[in-house]
Order: structure tokens, then sequence, then C-alpha cells
């Protein structure tokens, strides 16, 4: 199977156009409609008008002419008011059967009789057709034995429907009356009406009170034109979308590759996992309780946690993961002593907001006297009244907080007087100076003097000898978390050092 990045990006660029290639027929289809109704709303719209334009001017014309062919009524004739560019000849017949027009000559009487309007005095027919020439429509206007004549300008069909390519369209004008068969007009390609191919639709108008019908047809020629625009700009703009789709791929596909985007896959195929490191009290060897410390399975690699923790707590993604780890604890826990406590790490946002507290209500209060929570230093809480505020809710269920790797980041003794807390831990690197004569072991004694002047327990956190323990447990330090006892380890292997006693299988 094709499955390299670049083979990948190829398909996608390609997809779009083979998908835009098949569907040619469909589409060819649906605009060569589209063309037709657009087409159909400009003829609508051009009637419109003139209808608009004509109805009154005809009217208000034939009264002011005197029907004497005077050099009054030729110019009332030209007047552009009324010989505009919907009509093409504006005649007269008078009763005494004089008769001129805007361009000499006039029609005969046969050519005037048509069908009369209703409710008006004006009567409509259409003009010969002949070998050069097309039909046209006559409207004419009877008083007192003289008559007024427009000849309306037939070739605005011809001006419409030229585009946007000739010979596309057929068009027919016609009364649904069987007696005015005779007074249909034609515009277009009459061979269209020939074509299989042929679509067409139609609209009939009584404005007169008289149901006339334009009937509109499109053939071959129409969907050549349709075809042609669909490759035209179908193949490069279904081209574009291909590459912008490969692009996007491309990017999607190094952003995924980027730690943050690994993270945000791992938290949705549920690839962090909860490590224990038991605390131990170095006065009987006891198991007291556990530190849950975050773990990243990658398929068969594990993913070390100074490449991830950092980014997931700035992107704010540690929010997620830690729900989902505390929801894996708690699975884990129904297998655990029930005086043993287990210790899970939160960010300043889970008390600086009611995250945590939400959680917690959702999962119902879930293990208050077992489950402990541990504030890290390394982003500092910045609204400590309401963190405040938050961790007393909290311990109202029963949940202790502690303050983690103590005195290495922000916080430290602020946390000890304006948060509810009720132990430290002591970071390593504190630890790491007993037995030497780093000046920050006077440190490391003045955290644990101060603390147990407040009556803060104590946890020391990366203990690796025996005598760091001693030192510890001379000072009042006696619940110790480290390589000394226990490296972190999955549940399986809790589970089996719960059955043995300290220093028999410690790592």
């Amino acid at each position: 199977m094709l499955r390299t990045p670049k083979k990948i990006i190829v398909l996608l660029v390609l997809l779009p156009v083979a998908l835009f290639s098949l569907s040619i027929p469909i589409l060819e289809r649906q605009y060569s409609l589209y063309l037709l109704n657009h087409k159909m709303d400009e003829v609508s719209q051009f009637l419109d008008t003139r209808s608009t334009a004509l109805n009154d001017m005809m009217l208000q014309q034939a009264e002011q002419l005197r029907f004497d062919c005077s050099d009054d009524d030729m110019s009332l004739m030209r007047n552009p008011n009324y010989y505009n560019k919907f009509v093409r000849i504006i005649g007269i017949i008078g009763a005494d059967g004089k008769t001129c027009s805007t361009v000499g000559m006039s029609p005969v009487e046969s050519e005037l009789e048509g069908v009369r309007i209703p409710a008006t005095g004006f009567y409509m027919s259409t003009t010969p057709e002949y070998e050069h020439s097309e039909s046209e429509l006559l409207v004419s206007y009877r008083h007192n034995g003289n008559t007024v004549y427009w000849v309306l300008y037939g070739g605005w069909g011809q001006d419409i429907l030229k585009t946007p390519c000739l010979d596309c369209f057929f068009m027919t004008f016609k009364f649904l009356d069987s007696s005015l068969e005779h007074m249909k007009i034609k515009r277009g390609d009459p061979d269209i009406a020939k074509q299989a191919s042929r679509i067409s639709i139609a609209i009939q108008s009584s404005d007169t009170q008289i149901i006339s019908q334009i009937t509109l047809s499109a053939g071959d020629k129409l969907h050549h034109y349709a075809l042609r625009q669909l490759i035209i700009w179908g193949i490069p703009l279904s081209l574009i979308l291909g590459i912008m789709i490969g692009i996007g791929y491309f990017m999607l596909r190094n952003y995924r590759n980027s730690i943050e985007g690994l993270i945000e896959v791992a938290i949705r195929d549920n690839e962090f996992v909860p490590f224990y490191q038991p605390i131990v009290d170095s006065r009987d060897g006891r198991i007291v309780g556990f530190e849950v410390l975050l773990r990243w399975q990658r398929g068969n690699e594990w993913v070390a946690p100074s490449q991830f923790i950092q980014v997931a707590e700035t992107t704010g993604l540690i929010i997620p993961i830690t729900e989902q780890l505390l929801k894996k604890v708690l699975g884990d826990m129904t297998r655990l002593n029930m005086e043993q406590w287990v210790s899970i790490n939160l960010v300043a946002e889970h008390v600086e907001t009611e995250i945590l507290f939400n959680l917690l209500e959702r999962l119902n209060w879930p293990r208050p006297r077992q489950i402990q929570f541990e504030i890290t230093e390394r982003v500092p809480i910045k609204n400590l009244h309401f963190a405040d505020a938050m961790i007393q809710r909290l311990t109202q269920h029963g949940y202790q907080f502690k303050i983690d790797d103590f005195g290495t980041g922000y916080g430290g003794f602020s946390y000890l007087q304006k948060l509810q807390i009720d132990s430290i831990k002591i970071d390593k690197m504190f630890i790491d100076t007993i037995e030497t004569t780093d000046v920050k072991r006077n440190i490391l004694d003045s955290i644990i003097a101060s603390a147990r002047e407040t009556d803060i327990e104590v946890i020391a956190e990366g203990v690796e000898t025996q005598k760091q323990v001693e030192y510890l447990t001379q000072r009042g330090v006696y619940l110790i978390q480290g390589f000394v006892y226990f490296k972190p380890m999955p549940l399986a292997q809790v589970l089996q050092h719960l059955k043995s006693p300290i220093g028999s299988e410690s790592a």
C-alpha cells in the first residue's frame, strides 16, 4: 500500500481532481440547468422592465396625437421619451385614411388586426415573418376611428440569447389560446427543438388578462459550453484545492509529529499511564502511600517525562492528562490496601479555577481519605486567595494537599502561610547535600526545623542512600521516597512488592 508521506500528499493533491472528473457528467447537467434558468431570469427581467416603461407611455402618447400626420404628430412620434430602445416603429392611421410613421411606411390594416386586450383600447398582434426578418410584436390603440401603433423592437431576444454563447438558446413566445396560435414569436436557434439533449423551462404570464407563455430551451451547444467552462475552471480549482489539502496534511503531520501534537494524540489514544513510587516509613519499613508519576507509553517505547511534562503544562494539556490519569488511578486503587494513600500531582490551574473541584464532583467525590494532591511549584499560583478557598472546599470533602519540590520554585513558605497545606515534600536537590559541605544543607535543616515548628508533615524525595535515611531519621523525617527503597513502577510490580518485606525485593 502507498503509505509514504510523499505518496500520500500526491494522492491528496490528485484526489479532488479525480473526484471532480468523475462528477463532470452530473455537474455539467446541473450547470447547464443553472445557465438556462439564469437566462430565463434575464428574459423575465427585460420583459418586466419593458412592460413598466411602455404601459403608461403608450396611452399618454396616444392621447396627445392629432392623427393628421402633421409636424406636431411627427415630432411627438419621434420624441425620445416615446421612441426609445423598446420601440422600433411608431405610426398612425387617421380616420381619414392618412398614414405616417417614424420610418415613412405603415402596415396594412390586416396586420393590425389582433387580439383585443380586455378592459383597454389596445390590441396586440405580430408582424409577418419574412425570409430575412423575424416576426415582431405589434401593439395598436384605436380611438374614434384613429389608430396608433407601435412595433416593438424584436432584436432584444437575440441580444440577450447570444450570451454566454452563440446559438445556445431557443425561445418561443405564444398565447395559450388556440385561436391565437398564429401569433407566435421565435428567437434563437430553432434546431435546438430537434436535439435529444434539449432541456427546457417555461413561464406563464397573465398580466394582460390573456395567458401567454415563454419557453426557453437549450441543447448541444449549451452543454458543450458548460462542459468547457467546467474543465477550464474546475480542473485548476480542484487542483488548487488538492494542493491546499496536501499542504494541510503536511502541516498537520508536522504538527502531530511535534511534541504538542503527539501529546494530543496520546490523550486521544489513552497512552498516558500511572507509575507508583512507594513512600516508606523508615521506622518500620511499612509502605504508607504512593506518589503517582506520569508515564507515556508510545507503542513499545517510553517517552521520558522531561520531553513532555513542561510542554503539557505550558500548553494546558496537563489538565486532560491529569483527568485521564486520575480515572486510571481510581481503577487501580481497588487493588491497594485501604490504609495506603495515593498522591497525584497538580498544577496551579487546578486550584486557581474550579477544574479539580468539578472533576471530583462529577466522579462523586471518590476516596477522599486515600486520594491526596501535590501542588507543584514550577508554575506560580497567581490567585492565592481563590486557590485557598478552593483548597478549603476540597479539604472539607476529606482531601489533603502537599507542596511538591518544596523550596525549588515559586511559593515555598508563602504557600504554607496562605494555603491549607498538610505536608511538604523536600526536593532531591536538598537531600543530595547530606554528608557534603554544600551550603544548601543548612537550608535543608531550616526547612525541617520550620516544618516541625508548624506541625507540617515532611516527606523526603529522591533519597538514595542509607546514610541519607539515617540523617533524616535523626531530624524526625521518617517518610522516605526514593531509590533507596523503590523506583517508580507499574501497578503489577507494586502488587508484587506489597507481598514481600522491604529489602527483599527493593530496587
